[in-house]
């Protein structure tokens, strides 16, 4: 009777934790297309990176290699990285 309490224990575990994973990857993933369309993206031999030359707009949809009021400069991360810890966030806002 305990092998099977063990056994069902383990099983609930195992499932919880895959549940835990798949929500992860799909956080991630999410993050991951916003930074795809976001116009001070660029790519680099790391992956996408948030370009540390260019400024976004507040509205997040243009960007500058001039400041501007109120616009916010890239920070220079490497996206990949940066979009698997749930308390980083995005500079301009979009995470």
């Amino acid at each position: 009777m305990l092998n099977n309490w063990k056994l069902k224990s383990y099983l609930i575990e195992i499932s919880l934790t895959y549940n835990i994973y798949t929500r992860m990857e799909k956080f991630i993933e999410n993050r991951l297309a916003i930074c795809k369309a976001c116009p001070i993206m660029r790519m680099t031999e790391f992956g996408m990176k948030c370009d540390e030359r260019k400024y976004i707009s507040p509205d997040g949809t243009q960007s500058s290699f001039f400041k501007k009021d109120g616009w916010k400069k890239g920070c220079g991360c490497i996206i990949a990285q940066k979009s698997k810890n749930p308390n980083n966030h995005c500079i301009a806002g979009k995470w």
